[in-house]
């Protein structure tokens, strides 16, 4: 049980921060080095790195070399050495990587919040400020359970200056703040996810479980895809709760070659041509009534696009 100054403490200062890496020092070494440089500084002792192995505990297939992974653990203790290192023997794969993270955070640190960031992000000097400012700000949302700082990325300087106190949806899960509390609530959920896909390889095994999974979670809504984030992305919807972002840029994705993207995909969403606002975060447009609005429209777009997933997949299995 955290005393009263402790508790005030833990409010105050930047929650612990989760850094996920496999074999892309390159990448790495680009995050690290712009959140090294945060405005104000990131204190070492908060920032955690959970490194992925090489070679695959449950397939025995290789799927790094183990100078990338040396290099990756050796660019953190370069930026920093008073961080502290969580370093997987073996390849055990994003989903459990990542939830060994958060495990981490929430449950032996019992952090209110916790901040994750993958490799392929580099960051604003005032990204982390920004995540400090929305975790102040939305104590007081329960509907707002994750935000990240990433913002409008295809928008211009100008139009980000135009917009800039304004709450969107946030999309993909890069750079992001999730509250503990709704952690805890996705577990039964998650739990059923994991059971799936922990203890296996995921590269080589089928997806069609996970996707009758997600069906069973929606009933007549599910998600297009089967990842960690589209699990936590469909647990999060079908609980009425949302993720958000501000407006403004604070982080530009690099992620050209990896998982997810090839350079030329990369150029066709338009990230090579992120502007990054150069300016901090000063504050948000937080009227409740318009908050619930914005929410209630975006849950009710997004159920669509779920429903149009759930038919999709029923008619390919009638095709079957």
């Amino acid at each position: 049980m955290l005393s009263a100054l402790g508790w005030l403490g833990e409010v105050l200062c930047t929650p612990p921060i989760a850094v996920i890496s496999f074999n892309r020092p390159a990448y790495l070494r680009q995050l690290l080095a712009s959140l090294a440089a945060q405005q104000p500084a990131v204190a070492q002792r908060r920032v955690h790195l959970f490194q992925d192995g090489a070679v695959n505990r449950y397939s025995g297939i290789r799927y790094a070399d183990d100078g990338e992974i040396a290099a990756s653990l050796a660019t953190f203790r370069e930026f920093f050495p008073r961080g502290h290192v969580h370093a997987s023997p073996d390849n055990i794969g994003i989903t459990e990587n990542v939830f060994r993270a958060e495990k981490m955070l929430f449950e032996e640190l019992r952090a209110p919040v916790g901040y994750f960031f993958e490799d392929d992000l580099v960051l604003s000097p005032h990204y982390v400020a920004a995540l400090d400012l929305m975790r102040r700000a939305f104590a007081r949302f329960d509907r707002i359970v994750y935000y990240n700082a990433n913002g409008a990325y295809g928008a211009s300087l100008e139009q980000q200056r135009s917009n800039a106190r304004k709450l969107i949806f946030m999309g993909h899960f890069w750079g992001f703040a999730l509250k503990r509390s709704h952690w805890l609530r996705m577990q039964p959920l998650l739990d059923e996810y994991h059971r799936l896909v922990i203890g296996r390889d995921q590269r080589i095994e089928s997806r069609e479980p996970v996707k009758a999974l997600f069906r069973s979670w929606g009933k007549t809504q599910t998600h297009p895809a089967t990842s960690q984030d589209s699990a936590r992305d469909l647990a999060t919807h079908l609980m009425g709760l949302w993720r958000a972002s501000c407006y403004l840029a604070l982080g530009h994705y690099i992620g050209a070659e990896g998982v997810h993207f090839t350079p030329s995909r990369y150029r066709e969403f338009g990230f090579d041509r992120t502007t990054l606002y150069p300016e901090p975060l000063g504050g948000l447009d937080l009227r409740r009534d318009e908050i619930d609005h914005t929410i209630d429209a975006n849950l009710a777009a997004r159920s669509q696009v779920f429903t149009k997933a759930y038919a999709d997949q029923m008619a390919a299995l009638g095709k079957n």
